[in-house]
């Protein structure tokens, strides 16, 4: 399988981002040996690698100083399991003492998609997803001294673990269905779990990469309380792209309209015509199937679905478009521009959605997002009225800021 670096081309904020999680490991590397091959750890004398990003601290004001319902809070052990009836109330709302009685008894308390809370995170993870064109979510752990929060499982899902304080014993096992798909979960009692094939210890400031499929587990040390964050990278895969370019051949497949043979659910029913047609039919999707549109499709679903940075968004909605203020566009801004020859329009499509502009504009948007700060003035080739809307629907998209 051809290995892709995504490396050349990124911005120095996702650069900055991939080095944070893989230093002293070279990317390049990374993704031709590593990535969804093996389990990487990289040991560190870094303490405070990760302690900007997520704190102990950072975790209980977020449970005491919010309104909090299930999924924003999860808790999890090992034994004896917990369900989340013991700590949600009959409104679904997080019920705290609960939850801190079960952390008091041995409880892994888990903020799940803190991200979205929590700006550090945030743009660590906005940073992160042009590396990887994937949706990268985090988890946070928080495991008391000595327990164990998760039975041997494995992950639908690629992870790096980012250990932010205290320390965990990992053992890895072996892969018992290789590379699940996203829906493939792990299932107690049909994957046996041999004996380790791998152990080693996470301590503050390291990280280790396990892909999808691998099983593991892990136990807090016995002096402190585990903390650490794991991103998980929700990737699609070629079977993803297959199953949208055969789609769109179908439609575009006269036979494929009509209607199965009559009968063919009966017992006595003969298959071998209906097995020859299936194989024509399979033919003439595989000379039809192309890759350029469905992965387009593909790309542009996952822009949309990504969050913008929106920090200042309101303060500067209402303002004037003046004429010494000065915009530039978000270093992290991802966005993907699709033309349509015969109209002369385009549209930008970017986290969040996407927005439609007349061909006129183009030039004006190119110098926009060129990385040069500009002022209305510098959006040369349409009206001035018509550079205050772009300026505003940049900002509302989180492409550019005001400086």
């Amino acid at each position: 399988m051809h290995k892709y670096d995504p490396t050349p081309g990124l911005s120095e904020i996702s650069r900055d981002a991939l080095s944070r999680v893989l230093d002293p490991v070279d990317p390049g590397a990374f993704f031709t040996d590593i990535f969804e091959e093996s389990v990487h750890l990289i040991a560190r004398d870094e303490p405070d690698r990760y302690v900007d990003l997520v704190s102990v601290d950072v975790l209980d004001a977020f449970i005491a100083n919010n309104q909090l319902f299930e999924g924003q809070i999860d808790a999890t052990r090992a034994e004896p399991q917990i369900t989340r009836d013991a700590f949600t109330l009959a409104n679904d709302q997080i019920d705290r003492s609960a939850l801190l009685r079960l952390y008091q008894d041995k409880a892994t308390i888990i903020a799940p998609h803190l991200h979205s809370y929590h700006k550090p995170l945030g743009d660590f993870v906005r940073a992160l997803e042009p590396v990887f064109s994937a949706s990268v979510q985090t988890n946070i752990y928080l495991t008391p001294p000595g327990a164990k929060g998760f039975r041997t499982h494995y992950d639908n899902h690629d992870v790096f673990v980012l250990q932010v304080s205290g320390a965990k014993s990992w053992r890895i096992y072996d892969e018992p269905v290789g590379k699940p798909f996203r829906g493939e979960g792990f299932e107690p009692g049909v994957h046996e779990v041999g004996d380790p094939t791998d152990e080693f210890v996470l301590r503050a400031g390291d990280a280790v990469y396990i892909p999808r499929g691998m099983m593991h587990d892990a136990d807090a040390h016995d002096e402190e309380a585990s903390l650490h964050i794991t991103l998980g990278l929700v990737t699609k895969t070629w079977a993803d792209l297959v199953l949208e370019s055969i789609s769109k051949a179908a439609l575009e497949t006269d036979g494929l309209r009509r209607a199965l043979p009559a009968g063919y659910a009966n017992r006595d029913f003969d298959r071998g015509p209906a097995r020859e047609l299936f194989r024509a039919f399979i033919a003439e999707l595989a000379e039809k199937a192309e890759l350029d549109e469905p992965l387009d499709i593909i790309a542009e679903d996952y822009l949309k679905s990504r969050t913008p940075d929106m920090a200042g968004i309101v303060r500067h909605a209402s303002n004037p478009i003046a004429d010494d203020q000065r915009y530039r566009a978000d270093p992290n801004a991802l966005y993907r521009i699709v033309e349509d020859e015969e109209s002369g329009e385009f549209a930008v499509v970017a986290r969040g959605g996407s927005s439609e502009f007349v061909g006129a504009k183009r030039a004006a948007f190119d110098r926009a997002m060129s990385g040069d700060p500009f002022a209305r003035s510098d959006l040369e080739g349409i009206a001035e009225a018509d550079a205050a809307d772009l300026i505003r629907r940049l900002m509302s998209r989180g492409l550019i800021q005001p400086v």
